[in-house]
């Protein structure tokens, strides 16, 4: 069966049922974390299906992500590069990251089979590790090939004491080289374009078919440490108590409000509260919190750290506490390149599909390319905007529309990008 611009359903329907074989049974939904058993298998399995679409070289970089070439007129052109990811969070949906990399190899086997040869080479990538990890640290794949991945990230330690790079080691990667392997120089590609299903609402209730991504968030994290006094819980009277976790716990809220009075798209996340104490008799001397904020406001979120701090210690004061905030930067805000938020939306309308520009909450693979070529994103609706869970969905005419975009965009930025 084929349907929009005659792409093939059945294909598309095969690489799902195939990648989908490749989770971890011990969760519900669909697991397949970094380092799992389930993902290495995935990535053999992927290995093959880069081939059998027709892809050169194939090949597992230095960096740990899945490559393949596509040849084009110009063998000595800079390439344009499609992909996305196919891990996943623990009970996590079918379509985060999967589309891209599944519609990549599908337009790459429709320009193969079309006759036509693209001037420039067509490179797809499967990056590796996007999602969060128990290191602490995103886009493994595309922040090592971008040459962000440091000697100092090899060293962080999971919950259960593991370092990175002890963990890149026992998966079959070399660290020393995921480090200093050879980085794409800065604009040593012609263009990166990723499809993603949108994870968040406005496409689904809108009822428009295509979202061009106009920036991805800026993410800051922090930890607050929260530091009361700990008393008897039958003894100490409630006015004079200094409980930590009330304190905490009232800051979440505050994390709350802060985002809802945002001006521009703005979100913050409470993560985990700990009393770091169990027993029941004793009110909370100190504790921990963890949050995150995403925006894609400039102002908003240069204020974070000054701004939020302020109203975190006014709560942590309200019930006799003493506040210490740690802050960590995830990534900065980052814009899509305008000339291929152009292409993206003349592909969609020469398709006869609707568009609008819309931002990522969510980070991507894609921030890290913005160093090595102009970078646009793809998204499809997501039912209900739901994601990271196991009733993420995005009906199959829309996966074929993004697909669809994609080849098109692909297309035209061979022709018109000087």
């Amino acid at each position: 069966m084929e349907t929009l611009d005659g792409i093939s359903t059945g294909r598309i329907d095969r690489l799902f049922a195939g990648i989908e074989a490749f989770v971890d049974p011990a969760f519900d939904g669909w697991t397949r974390t970094v380092f799992s058993p389930s993902y290495r298998a995935e990535r053999s399995w992927m290995t093959e299906e880069f081939i059998l679409a027709g892809l050169e070289d194939v090949r597992v970089d230095d960096f740990g992500n899945i490559v393949g070439i596509l040849p084009g007129r110009y063998s000595d052109a800079k390439p344009i590069v499609i992909g996305s990811h196919t891990d996943t969070v623990e009970r996590g949906g079918r379509f985060d990251g999967i589309v891209g990399v599944l519609g990549a190899l599908e337009v790459a086997q429709r320009i193969k089979e079309s006759g036509s040869v693209l001037n420039r080479p067509l490179m797809v990538i499967d990056f590796f590790g996007e999602e969060a990890n128990p290191f602490g640290l995103t886009c493994l794949g595309s922040r090592a090939l971008a040459g962000s991945l440091t000697v100092t990230d090899l060293e962080r330690v999971s919950p259960e004491g593991k370092r990175l790079g002890d963990a890149m080691q026992s998966f079959g990667l070399d660290p020393s080289r995921a480090v200093s392997g050879k980085h794409p120089a800065q604009g040593s590609w012609h263009a990166y374009l990723e499809l993603h299903i949108e994870q968040s609402s406005t496409l689904d209730q809108t009822g428009c078919n295509i979202g061009v991504v106009s920036a991805i968030a800026g993410i800051k994290r922090l930890v607050g440490r929260y530091m009361g006094q700990y008393d008897h819980a039958g003894g100490a009277r409630m006015k004079t108590r200094k409980d930590a976790l009330l304190a905490a716990a009232s800051s979440a809220l505050a994390l709350h409000e802060f985002a809802c009075g945002s001006p521009e798209y703005a979100v913050a996340t409470t993560t985990h509260i700990d009393s770091l104490q169990l027993a029941q008799n004793v009110v909370p001397g100190r504790s921990e919190l963890r949050a995150e904020l995403r925006s894609t406001d400039s102002a908003w979120f240069g204020a974070i750290e000054k701004d939020l701090a302020l109203r975190l210690s006014m709560r942590a004061a309200e019930f006799g506490c003493e506040l210490d905030v740690e802050w960590f930067l995830d990534n900065e805000i980052t814009h899509t390149d305008a000339t291929l938020q152009e292409t993206i939306a003349a592909a969609s309308t020469s398709l006869g599909l609707t568009w609008t520009a819309v931002p990522s909450g969510a980070t991507h693979d894609s921030v890290h390319m913005t160093g090595i070529a102009p970078m646009g994103m793809i998204f499809i609706p997501s039912i209900d905007g739901r994601s990271h869970c196991p009733e993420e969905f995005t009906p199959k005419k829309d996966i074929l529309n993004g697909i669809a975009v994609l080849e098109k965009s692909v297309r035209l930025v061979d022709e018109s990008r000087p």
